[in-house]
């Protein structure tokens, strides 16, 4: 009689570790500098954004600034990044406050969707929406030009 095959729980995280891993490590190679991946677009509308792929952390991170005259200080802003069609492809999160023209924060990424993102920059956009208003008139959502690479 034959013993069935089994996966011990060792064999299945080597797998996905060595998966993980060869997928991350396309992403550096696509242009990593010694402190991270950058990414720069233009608003429509005047201003920049700036993605870094931080890789410092146990989970790799999204840092963002954004730069535009549109929000006032204090506004709270939602932002992502959006294939070039407009479907969604990674959130990056509600509640950054708007100081001085610009927003900053990290995310951490809930699935693996952002590595397409930085391997090939030009297929994506930035968009943010104002989603608490300090006094600006509505706005609808800003979007950016196709991302590209930066040495930041």
């Amino acid at each position: 009689m034959r013993r069935p095959n089994r996966i011990t729980p060792l064999t299945l995280a080597l797998v996905v570790g060595v998966g993980l891993a060869a997928s991350t490590t396309a992403v550096y190679a696509a242009g990593a500098g010694a402190d991270g991946t950058h990414l720069r677009g233009q608003w429509v509308n005047g201003g920049q954004a700036w993605l870094e792929l931080e890789d410092r952390n146990v989970k790799p991170a999204i840092c963002f600034i954004w730069e535009n005259s549109t929000p006032q200080d204090g506004d709270s802003i939602e932002s992502r990044i959006l294939n070039r069609s407009g479907g969604e492809v990674v959130t990056l999160g509600t509640g950054d406050q708007w100081v001085s023209g610009s927003a900053k924060g990290c995310e951490l990424p809930r699935d693996d969707r952002y590595l397409n993102v930085f391997a090939h920059p030009g297929n994506y956009i930035f968009e943010f929406r104002v989603v608490e208003n300090q006094g600006t008139p509505p706005t609808s959502p800003v979007r950016s030009h196709p991302l590209q690479r930066s040495s930041k």
